[in-house]
């Protein structure tokens, strides 16, 4: 997604779209997962959350004919990963706030079903549990709800923060509500909880900072979510990707996302292929 649509939230708050209800009701809204309950974890549980749809008839943006594609439309989906040193939310979605009112934003479709802090009740969490808040970059489809999460730890891509706070454009509200945030800024591979099963990747090029996660899991192995690596599986299959994105980073990081999946026998999740998230274990199920 391009730069320049990351001002959705300011382009919706113009419109006059109210914010989403806060469900907090319910038997497990705001119980929240208490830190012993967390420590008794043997291995980290990894969530899929439902953080919108676009809906798109064309994937040409991403170096590829319409008859190429099985599906033009993308998911766009959040990770929570609960280990027993703490909760990182990888990536946060179109905002809550255009629930119930679908919109369109420059040709794309934007949906969303169920708001995320709803998704998050239904876990026994509310949005102050989560401890970290990583983004795999800063357009618009994955901070969209990232102002909720101010009082995490933002981890944060060195490359990433000075291409959105050093640029002549403003940052997007949604990443200025985080300024006050804490900050852990990094420059490259990131193991966030300091034992190997929970690693931000450092893949550039989509973006100067672009991340991909990396979680290690008792039974269903490794797992790796590529953000916006990849849009759709086609781009994997028959070598595609923007074409302004083949003189950036992108292609390397992609050799060392295959790198990184040889050598750690991990399967490879691209968050935005309609076809992985349909068949995904959603919250508030899980995967161990």
């Amino acid at each position: 997604m391009s730069i320049a649509r990351s001002l959705i939230l300011g382009v919706l708050m113009a419109m006059g779209v109210p914010p989403s209800a806060r469900e907090e009701t319910g038997a497990d809204a705001g119980t929240g997962i208490s830190a012993p309950a967390r420590a008794e974890l043997r291995s980290p549980r990894l969530y899929v959350l439902d953080c919108g749809t676009i809906r798109s008839d064309s994937a040409e943006e991403y170096g590829l004919a319409r008859n190429e594609v099985a599906d033009t439309n993308m998911a766009d989906p959040c990770f929570l990963v609960l280990h027993r040193r703490g909760i990182l939310l990888f990536d946060t979605g179109l905002p809550d706030r255009i629930a119930g009112h679908p919109t369109v934003l420059e040709g794309y479709g934007l949906e969303v079903s169920t708001p995320l802090r709803a998704q998050l009740a239904a876990i026994g969490l509310r949005p102050g549990d989560v401890t970290h808040l990583a983004l795999s970059h800063s357009h618009f489809d994955h901070i969209g709800n990232a102002p909720e999460f101010a009082g995490a730890t933002w981890i944060a891509q060195k490359a990433e923060l000075d291409a959105v706070f050093g640029g002549r454009e403003p940052p997007p509200p949604e990443l200025q509500a985080l300024t006050a945030a804490r900050k852990q800024v990094i420059q490259g591979d990131h193991d966030v909880f300091g034992d190997g099963t929970v690693v931000l990747l450092f893949t550039p090029g989509h973006t100067p900072g672009h991340q991909s996660l990396y979680v290690k899991l008792a039974k269903t192995g490794g797992v790796v979510i590529s953000g916006d690596l990849y849009h759709h599986d086609e781009e994997r299959t028959l070598d595609r990707m923007p074409a302004d994105e083949r003189k950036t980073a992108t292609p390397a990081s992609r050799r060392k996302i295959e790198t990184v999946l040889a050598r750690k026998h991990a399967k490879l999740w691209i968050g935005h292929s309609t076809a992985f998230f349909k068949n995904a274990v959603k919250a508030p199920r899980w995967y161990d």
